[in-house]
C-alpha cells in the first residue's frame, strides 16, 4: 500500500451549513468557498490540546492518568488577491462568521466532493484576521484562527442529496 499524499491531495472548504456534520450532503460541500489555493503549503495548522485526569490511588505506588477535556484548534495562514471577485478568504472569513471547514484528503484538491468522500468536518467561527507581516520576494498574507464550536466529525461520509 501506498501512504496519502498531500502536495495538491487537499481540499479545505469553507461551508455556512451543515444539516448533519457526521454525513454533509455533496450539495452542502460543494455550495462552500474552496479556499485550498489561498492557503499557504504550510498553512493549515491543526492542532488538539488534551488536558488529563490525574487518578491516583491510596494502594499505587505510580500516578494513573486518563484523557480529560479536548481543544481543538485550526489556524490557516492564507494569501490575499489583488482582484476582489478572487480574494475569498479575506472576504468570507470575517471575525465571527459561522459554518464549518470541510478538510477532505487523499484526492485532488481541485476535485469537487462526491459522495463517499471522507472529510474531517470542523464547526466553529472565524477569528479575527491577521495580516502578517511583509517579506521580501512574497505574497500578502494573513492568518485566521477558526474557533472549534464542538468535537470535530473525523469520520464523515459524504452522502448524495441536497
Amino acid at each position: 500500500m501506498s501512504d496519502m499524499l498531500t502536495d495538491g491531495q487537499i481540499r479545505v472548504q469553507f461551508v455556512p451549513t451543515i444539516a448533519d456534520p457526521s454525513a454533509p450532503t455533496v450539495t452542502e460541500l460543494n455550495a462552500g468557498v474552496d479556499l485550498s489555493c489561498l492557503i499557504t503549503a504550510d498553512g493549515l495548522d491543526i492542532s488538539v490540546d488534551e488536558d488529563k485526569i490525574s487518578i491516583p490511588k491510596l494502594c499505587d505506588t505510580s500516578n494513573a492518568e486518563a484523557p480529560g477535556r479536548a481543544t481543538y484548534g485550526v489556524e490557516l495562514t492564507l494569501v490575499r488577491k489583488t482582484d476582489n471577485t478572487e480574494d475569498k478568504a479575506w472576504t468570507t472569513l470575517l471575525r465571527g462568521t459561522k459554518g464549518y471547514l470541510a478538510i477532505r484528503y487523499g484526492v485532488p484538491s481541485k476535485t469537487a466532493f462526491s459522495a463517499g468522500d471522507k472529510p474531517v468536518i470542523f464547526p466553529g467561527a472565524a477569528g479575527e484576521r491577521k495580516l502578517q507581516k511583509p517579506e521580501a520576494n512574497n505574497a500578502v498574507k494573513f492568518q485566521s484562527k477558526w474557533f472549534v464550536s464542538a468535537p470535530p466529525q473525523y469520520d464523515a461520509a459524504v452522502v448524495a442529496g441536497s
